[in-house]
């Protein structure tokens, strides 16, 4: 047989092989071998640094359990990273749970988890000069982190039910973290900053001295754990599994110890309830990013 006989035979000895028939219909999601990462987005409430250290366990846990590699990414705002949930960059994605409703409704996604201490946003101020009462707001600044944030959307009606409308009797400062927010209200750049209470207690030990919660603004469901649609719903439970599995494991006690998220259940009818109706303001809040 001459060379070119010998090619096409060869060629078509690959064409039938039958461990290349078999990849050709898998999804690269599904194979834990190909070498693709698994990539989970992660919200941007902390720091970089801080927000990738923390998450590092459930990283080494889900590559434990679904062996594969696992990359954990974020991005250098809200309104960015919603973005990137929207063009499906992260596999998974753990994200606030009106963000995680939203694109779940218009973009595909399925809901796997919610941690189940819920989101507590509260009014801060420096120690030096605590405040009163809603009054000690008007006219002055309230640091943020995202206008589209769920703690603000639901703080702007509990505000408006207290006499204050945004723009008119108070305006928001938009920071790039919580510390940044935190520091703007003790230094006295705002009148007072918004966060979660969660972020307040893993913020440096220099903001918390000089802090004071003020009170509590609003108590949402928990953040949320979700699948993009490329990863089959066998994948999905997998994922799920190892989830639930870490939550229950020494690694997972600490983690959930450390970061006050205590621990992970499933979203109820409630939850969704509440969410919907926060919906079309976070639409609204969203909108130069939606599409």
């Amino acid at each position: 047989m001459g060379w070119l006989g010998r090619l096409l035979a060869t060629l078509v000895c690959l064409a039938l092989c039958p461990p290349f028939a078999a990849q050709a219909g898998e999804k690269p999601a599904d194979r834990a071998t190909d070498g693709r990462a698994l990539t989970v987005g992660l919200m941007p409430y902390l720091s970089t640094r801080t927000l990738l250290a923390n998450y590092q366990p459930i990283a080494v846990a889900l590559e434990k359990a679904l062996q594969q590699p696992v990359q954990l990414l974020t991005a250098p705002d809200f309104d960015t990273f919603v973005k990137r949930v929207m063009d499906g960059e992260y596999d998974i994605a753990l994200l606030a749970p009106h963000y995680a409703r939203l694109v779940s409704k218009d973009y595909g996604y399925t809901p796997l988890l919610m941690h189940k201490t819920p989101i507590r946003g509260v009014l801060v101020t420096s120690r030096s000069q605590p405040m009163n009462s809603f009054d000690d707001l008007r006219g002055q600044s309230i640091a943020i982190v995202d206008r589209s944030a769920l703690i603000v959307i639901a703080a702007v009606v509990t505000l408006a039910e207290n006499g204050l409308k945004e723009n008119t009797d108070y305006r928001f400062v938009e920071t790039v973290s919580h510390s940044s927010a935190l520091h703007n209200a003790v230094t006295g750049r705002a009148r007072a900053a918004l966060v979660s209470y969660s972020t307040l207690l893993l913020a440096a030990p220099e903001l918390q001295r000089d802090a004071v919660v003020w009170r509590d603004i609003v108590n949402t469901p928990g953040q949320c754990y979700i699948a993009h649609s490329r990863l089959s719903p066998d994948r999905q439970q997998a994922v799920k599994a190892a989830l639930l599995a870490f939550e229950k494991s020494p690694e997972g006690q600490q983690f959930f110890e450390k970061t006050k998220h205590g621990g992970l259940r499933e979203p109820t009818a409630d939850d969704l309830a509440l969410i919907d109706r926060l919906l079309p303001e976070t639409r609204r809040q969203l909108s130069s990013i939606l599409r």
